[in-house]
Formats: C-alpha cells, structure tokens, sequence
C-alpha cells in the first residue's frame, strides 16, 4: 500500500522515510478491535501491518503534515477519551460526518497533531458517508471534515500530492537538519481556516 509514498519519500524526504517503522504486531491490532468493539477495515489493518507509524523517537511527519501515530497511540487515545466525560461544542461537520458527536470509540485516530486535531478513520459515518473514510477533528474548534473515502484513498491522495509538488520542506525545520513536510494551503486541513479547500466552513 505504501510503495509509491515510500517511493516519492525517498526523494523528498528520506528522514522520514527511515523514520516509518515495520508493521504492528497482531496482538495489538487485535487489542484495538476489541477495545473499539468491531473489526476494523481491511485497508486500515494492511497498512498498520506494513508500517506502524512514525517513530515517535524522531522528529518526523506523514500526510497533510500530520504524524501517522502507531497502534499503540491508537488505543491510548480512546482509552483516554472512554474515560473522559468532556465534549467540545460541535461548530460544523461536513454531511458525511454524523453531527452528534466529535470524538468516540468508532472514530479511530491514525494522525495526530499534537495540539488541536486527529485524523481518524471512522467507522460510524453519516447515511451521506462511506464507513471507513478518513476525517479530521479539530476537537479545539469543534470542527470535523472528510478528508478522504477510504484509508486506500487517503494513502494514495498521499502519494500524488508528494508526486505533484504539494509538499515542501520547512525552512525553519531544515535549518535545524529537520525534515518536516508542509502541505500547501490547498490541501492543509490543520490550517482549514485559511485554506480556500475549506473556506465553506465560515460561512
């Protein structure tokens, strides 16, 4: 599933293709379908099989500039949220996002930010959704957005967008022999408040 990403990372940015660590094991995916209470979809498991993120070890990132976090990471993070009573206000959720909720049990995070924002793969879309499709929650601004239809689509959404130039280094980063990837506006939904991608979002 990642070859092509791989292959257009050994260009761009070799660090964090190093970076990239072998699959997970079995008992941990199997630890997070039990924990979630359902199986995951195959695309999402073929990739963590492949690769479990980013080491957290380094100072690396993954799609729209956000780190692929590993499975362990996975299950902390709901085990937290299962624990937690809070919610955040809801603001807008795009039509393929059910609108009762921001964060839960089915909606499974693979990226994270670090600060205001997950990428997750939810498994309990709206009737106007596809069950697996990658979104983003900004549990800061109470914003969720589709990002893709599938963990498939997300990888390969990757993939040409490395390819056609969409991502830089940053020049701060690289100053300091850091390898960060910064996506332009057009596809950066952490900054989807100053992408014309996402510009529907304030009106």
């Amino acid at each position: 599933m990642l070859e092509d990403v791989k292959k257009q990372l050994s260009i761009i940015a070799p660090s964090i293709l190093k970076a990239l660590q072998p699959g997970a094991e079995e008992s941990k995916i199997q630890e997070l379908q039990e924990l979630i209470g359902q199986a995951l979809p195959e695309d999402m498991i073929n990739l963590y099989r492949t690769c479990n993120g980013n080491n957290p070890k380094t100072y690396s990132n993954f799609a729209y500039g956000v780190e692929f976090i590993n499975i362990q990471r996975c299950i902390d993070h709901i085990t937290s949220y299962l624990k937690s009573e809070y919610n955040c206000p809801i603001q807008h959720t795009d039509p393929e996002i059910k609108n009762e909720y921001l964060e839960g049990k089915l909606r499974v995070p693979i990226g994270d930010d670090n600060g205001t924002s997950l990428i997750c793969v939810d498994l309990d879309p709206s009737e106007k959704g596809k069950y697996g499709q990658v979104i983003l929650i900004d549990y800061k601004m109470g914003i969720s957005l589709k990002l893709a239809d599938s963990v498939t689509d997300y990888i390969n959404r990757f993939a040409r967008d490395l390819k056609a130039g969409k991502y830089s280094l940053q020049e701060d980063a690289l100053e300091d022999g850091v390898e960060w990837l910064d996506p332009i506006s057009e596809i950066d939904p952490i900054n989807w408040f100053n992408s014309p991608t996402w510009s529907y979002v304030n009106q």
